[in-house]
């Protein structure tokens, strides 16, 4: 289970990269920052922490309490993470997508009964990146990424996935209509589903958010285990 997991945290890396390298000219009509542009507000940055079975991130604005049928990634695991995900990747075209943006997971969780699991990826962005994304709306960083969804496509079934999609599709999350991107195919013949939120306004780091099930869609159920703070 626990390589599944890294592959699916693979994936997400893989997308976050995308994100930050797609708007030069997969957004109809993208203007390009300049160097006079200003920085957007941003938040100081802080990593998750957990309170029982609650995970709290200030960074990102929310919690997310879980039953006893879940488990989290402890702080050890969380850091053999990179060590895993090289092994999994080497020799193939994610290697230099994923290994030139600085990255590191804040939180993963899995679910065995439910055959549901979530990470939380925290990604560095350099001040052009900021400038760059800043002017994209939630929208336009979803459509930049599908963008390119060939090389994705390609990348997923270098993992071995099969019978591929991704669309655009909108949710709610903490309360408000959000835009994700929304991934289904199969692995080794089991049907998988995976959900992910792009956040870029939050300053030097971006975020995605990744629910992924197996069997059946509960991506989207999954969405009310998450609240807003404040």
């Amino acid at each position: 289970m626990k390589r599944v997991l890294v592959l699916f945290l693979i994936l997400a890396m893989l997308l976050a990269g995308c994100g930050t390298s797609a708007p030069e000219s997969s957004v109809a009509g993208t203007v390009e920052p300049t160097s006079e542009s200003a920085a957007p507000a941003e938040t100081p940055v802080t990593m998750g922490r957990l309170e029982g079975g609650s995970y709290i991130n200030d960074y990102t604005g929310y919690a997310c309490e879980l039953d006893s049928n879940w488990t989290f990634y402890s702080a050890e695991e969380l850091q053999e993470l990179p060590d895993n995900v090289k092994e999994l990747i080497a020799d193939t075209e994610m290697a230099d997508v994923i290994g030139d943006v600085p990255q590191f997971t804040d939180m993963m969780a899995e679910n065995a009964n439910d055959l549901t699991n979530m990470n939380v990826l925290y990604q560095k962005q350099d001040l052009q990146t900021r400038l760059t994304m800043a002017i994209l709306s939630e929208e336009q960083v979803i459509d930049a990424t599908l963008g390119q969804s060939a090389f994705i496509e390609e990348a997923y079934a270098q993992m071995g996935m099969t019978n591929i999609s991704l669309e655009k599709v909108t949710v709610t999350f903490l309360g408000r209509e959000h835009f994700a991107l929304r991934t289904q195919a199969e692995l080794q013949g089991i049907p998988v589903y995976m959900l992910q939120l792009m956040d870029y306004s939050r300053g030097a780091y971006a975020i995605t958010t990744t629910l992924t099930s197996y069997l059946e869609d509960n991506t989207e159920s999954m969405l009310e285990l998450f609240e807003p703070l404040g």
